[in-house]
């Protein structure tokens, strides 16, 4: 079991950060070769056609996943709804882009994009299926080759001067390649054939999970959009640099985390104390790697841009050190969503994930015209102030999840990265190195830092992290 387990785990992360490494080739590509502007826009039409995908995604496949069995009229049923919503939603998204705009380029843009939301919702069955068996290995192959696949054409296209095309190129490559590679490996025909009272089961355990999950995307992607709309597309490029690199990490790992934590709470949703134990372990584990990743990002931030991407993007660098600072934050409650959906008590945050989403778009609008892509930034730090928690509130609500275990699972990781950020703020300016000594200089420096304060707060946490993934 504790090997099962492991293997699991190993596909997983091999599949995250094989992504990271990929898509930090073409993130840096595309910094030298696109302008804000270019990147702007391609990011906003992506953000739209994803946010759409994302809605739909929410009600199918988690519900699915926590289903005790999973019949072919399940997956018949699931399979043709997504695709005929899909096709629905190209024809109403190409429409309403020849609508709002009167550029072509525009318009085929955005028609092309929207193609992406079929590819993404004929693959989530398939996803589903793998993941209730634990294959998460084609999981990890079929997301990977997508990457390749996707880089390579995104990167061609940005070598032949498209433009905004590279960036709609490589999210569209990446689907198709992904459900090809599903559907090799599952190749089974899925009759026609859509079961009435099953779909509105489906869409009742799925709305509250696309709910919870548009509000808090929406702030990934939504606010690209309402930021183009208040600054225009430089800041939206601008901003964009600076959510990407925080989301190559953030999205990779907590993907990863999540993708196994919901079929496993899911488990241990009928024994409270186990789940809570979990809860308590998966935590405390993922606050001791991303706390201090997310710190150290807004420590080096200005070697990481001026360096890596170039002086053209320097206006990313205090963007990127909130955002990092928010990511930090989040981090301390990140299986909340999850734990919420494992238990069916999803709706109890929903209220809170609406509110504040709405608010943090509204700061975006209000305050995009004068501070540009800072003012997403504040907007998403202010948020994460006030949902956290919120989230703990519901948590509690739902399993007796309360503030005493949040602070046991998070206070050794906090206090280590703040020891962490006071060392590499005071050695940085003293130690005489330029460029990428400088940088290198710093993360090891935080890095020895960071490992030496958590060990004295914890001896054994060598030993407990790895009884992490071979206990409960």
């Amino acid at each position: 079991m504790a090997n099962r387990r492991l293997t699991t785990l190993g596909w997983i992360f091999t599949e995250k950060f094989g992504l990271i490494f990929l898509s930090m080739i073409t993130f840096v590509v595309y910094a030298r070769l696109l302008s804000p502007a270019e990147l702007g826009v391609g990011t906003i039409i992506i953000a739209i056609v994803e946010l759409i995908g994302l809605i739909y995604s929410s009600v199918l496949e988690d519900p699915l996943v926590r289903l005790e069995r999973l019949e072919d009229k399940h997956i018949s049923t699931a399979f043709w709804a997504a695709v005929l919503v899909s096709l629905v939603s190209i024809v109403v998204i190409s429409g309403a882009a020849t609508l709002y705009t009167s550029e072509p380029m525009l318009q085929w843009m955005t028609a092309v994009a929207s193609v992406k939301i079929l590819f993404t919702m004929m693959a989530r069955v398939y996803v589903a299926q793998m993941r209730r068996s634990g294959d998460f290995k084609t999981l990890a192959s079929r997301t990977l080759l997508g990457k390749v696949f996707g880089g390579v054409g995104g990167i061609a296209v940005a070598l032949w001067g498209f433009g905004a095309w590279a960036v709609i190129a490589q999210a569209l490559i990446m689907e198709l390649v992904s459900i090809i590679v599903l559907m090799r490996a599952d190749p089974r025909r899925i009759a026609f054939h859509i079961d009435g009272p099953f779909l509105r089961e489906l869409l009742r355990a799925g709305t509250p999970v696309a709910i919870n999950a548009l509000s808090s995307q929406t702030l990934q992607r939504g606010v690209n959009v309402v930021l183009g709309m208040a600054a225009g597309a430089n800041a939206v490029g601008m901003f964009n640099m600076a959510m990407r690199i925080i989301d190559l990490p953030r999205t990779a790992i907590y993907n990863g985390l999540l993708s196994y934590a919901l079929p496993a709470f899911s488990r241990r949703s009928a024994e409270p104390s186990r789940l809570l134990g979990i809860i308590d372990d998966s935590t405390a584990v993922s606050g001791f790697l991303l706390t201090p990743l997310f710190l150290g990002i807004a420590l080096t931030a200005s070697d990481v841009i001026l360096l890596i991407f170039g002086a053209k993007w320097a206006e990313a660098i205090p963007l990127l050190q909130v955002l990092a600072c928010a990511a930090a934050i989040g981090n301390t409650a990140m299986y909340a969503t999850t734990a919420l959906v494992a238990v069916n008590r999803s709706h109890l945050t929903i209220k809170a994930e609406v509110v504040t989403t709405l608010l943090a778009l509204a700061l975006v609008y209000g305050l995009g015209s004068v501070y540009g892509g800072m003012a997403a930034a504040l907007a998403l730090l202010a948020r994460m102030l006030i949902i956290t928690p919120l989230q703990i509130r519901g948590l509690n609500a739902a399993i007796g999840y309360g503030w005493r275990r949040f602070f046991d699972c998070n206070y050794r990781s906090v206090i280590a990265s703040l020891v962490m950020a006071a060392t590499v703020l005071y050695v940085s300016p003293l130690s005489g190195f330029q460029g990428y000594l400088h940088l290198i200089c710093n993360i090891v420096v935080g890095a020895l830092s960071y490992a030496v304060a958590y060990s004295v707060m914890h001896p054994r946490w060598p030993q407990e992290f790895k009884s992490v993934f071979t206990t409960r």
